[in-house]
């Protein structure tokens, strides 16, 4: 599990394929992935409506 603060009104990209070199943040690394592998992962978009923290978890994230 990940707590992150969230800004109110800033824009956040999370990740929910595991891939980023970023997590729990996505950078992007699904593209090439779902190109090659022909998945449709996408990261889920979040707008803070105010500041606040948050607890992330995700199957897909693998601790390095």
């Amino acid at each position: 599990m990940t707590n992150i603060t969230l800004y109110k009104g800033r824009k956040y990209s999370i990740c929910s394929c595991g891939l980023s070199k970023t997590l729990p943040f996505c950078d992007n690394e699904h593209r090439p992935y779902n190109e090659k592998n022909g998945t449709d992962y996408k990261s889920i978009k979040i707008i803070a409506e105010e500041t606040t923290v948050v607890n992330l978890n995700s199957s897909k994230w693998q601790k390095s």
